[in-house]
């Protein structure tokens, strides 16, 4: 390996006295200066250091006839000290000539990416408010100037706002970090929010035990308001969700099943839901209930809202303390009592298969026998609710005899 003192008269002589000589020369007077024959016989200066980390780096610094000798040995001068400092002045050149890639412009993305997979409106609006409640002020910030010191500190500020909306919204802005660092032009290279710990989160998970679930449905026959009553009723008998169950349209009811077109998940978790003998009953009341009192109106569960149905469903009168959410939890609960297996009440709940658990991924319940799980934890339901001669009663009449509502007339208005 050659190495002596650099000079243009020097480097020029070497090369025409080793024309076939392709590898690096060093100058003997600046430690990490090197020179090469480039491939069209041009002779490149330039400099390898390390970083304080043991990194090794190289930078081209020019042709011999566009730079100096003086001015290669400043260079190479400056990159090794700055190396030795913990400083990479190549990274930092690059940064600065690179475009950036702000927070509000990845959130932008990454919002119309779920967009464009089908988010449901539910995660869309609840993205939004946290965004603009929460992120938007830093939303001017490259990502790449991000630092974990950051995150930890928003997160502990949107504490003060409680535990689970500041959880909701470190996750939204991991999920927003993730696709920038995927999908866009970032000098960012990790994703900061992996340093959050997160808050602990108020674990109720209440369900309503099945020695208690007649004293329930007595509350909830006391509920003056026919259309509330039977949504409560609905509630338990199919495990919806609270807004797939508020926003059911009489155009989504078929005669063997319920259409849920954009349920959690988005267009892509659309499912059928059975319609079993105690929801038909339910579903032909509020027929009637529904022409009284909100004619014309292309909901199942109508009301006197902006949306024109149901959107605030809590009943602190007659059933305190009871959300929708308790209902779904009970209905799952009530499946496995009913001895439906759990792949299947994944299925009437339309939770998302376990992609880790390859027999889920291979069961696909045939639609008659989701309808007869269904029907069995639906009179399971009633035998627990009703007296038994009431539940004899509406167990006379098989499925198929029972009466749906006829077709929606067309909307014209809550």
């Amino acid at each position: 390996m050659a190495r002596f003192k650099f000079t243009a008269a020097a480097l020029t002589r070497f090369f025409e006295e080793n024309p076939t000589s392709n590898g690096y020369i060093w100058d003997s007077e600046t430690r990490g200066l090197g020179a090469y024959r480039a491939s069209r016989g041009v002779c490149t200066l330039f400099v390898q250091y390390r970083l304080a980390n043991g990194q090794q780096k190289k930078k081209a610094l020019g042709r011999l006839a566009e730079v100096t000798i003086g001015q290669a040995r400043a260079l190479a001068m400056d990159y090794a000290l700055a190396g030795r400092h913990g400083r990479d002045l190549v990274a930092e050149r690059k940064a600065v000539d690179e475009p950036k890639t702000t927070l509000g412009d990845a959130y932008l993305a990454y919002t119309t990416a779920l967009k464009r997979r089908g988010a449901s409106e539910n995660t869309m609006r609840l993205n939004a408010r946290n965004w603009s409640a929460y992120v938007s002020r830093h939303q001017s910030r490259d990502i790449a100037s991000i630092t974990r010191a950051d995150v930890r500190s928003w997160h502990a500020d949107w504490g003060k706002h409680g535990p689970t909306v500041a959880n909701q919204t470190a996750r939204l802005v991991r999920a927003v970090f993730n696709y920038a660092l995927n999908k866009l032009t970032t000098s960012a290279t990790e994703n900061p929010c992996r340093a959050i710990e997160y808050f602990k989160e108020r674990n109720l998970r209440r369900i309503i035990a099945a020695e208690s679930l007649a004293e329930w449905w007595k509350a909830v026959d006391c509920i003056e308001n026919p259309i509330r009553r039977g949504y409560w009723q609905v509630l338990l008998l199919t495990g919806l969700r609270k807004e797939d169950a508020a926003t059911i349209k009489w155009v989504d009811v078929n005669s063997t099943h319920i259409h849920r077109p954009n349920p959690k998940g988005g267009a892509t978790r659309a499912f059928d839901l059975p319609i079993t003998q105690p929801l038909a009953k339910i579903l032909t009341e509020m027929r009637e209930a529904g022409s009284c009192m909100f004619p014309g109106s292309e909901y199942v569960f109508p009301a006197a809202s902006a949306k024109g149905h149901i959107i605030c469903p809590r009943e602190e009168k007659h059933i305190p303390k009871c959300s929708p959410h308790d209902l779904r939890r009970t209905y799952a609960t009530l499946c496995i009592q009913a001895g439906v297996d759990p792949y299947t009440t994944k299925m009437l709940l339309n939770h998302a298969p376990d992609t880790s658990d390859v027999t889920a991924r291979y069961i696909i319940p045939s639609a008659d026998a989701c309808r007869a799980a269904a029907e069995r934890v639906a009179q399971h339901i009633l035998a627990l609710v009703t007296p038994s001669n009431e539940d004899a009663e509406r167990k006379s009449a098989p499925l198929n005899t029972h009466e749906l509502p006829a077709d929606p007339k067309p909307y014209s208005g809550a």
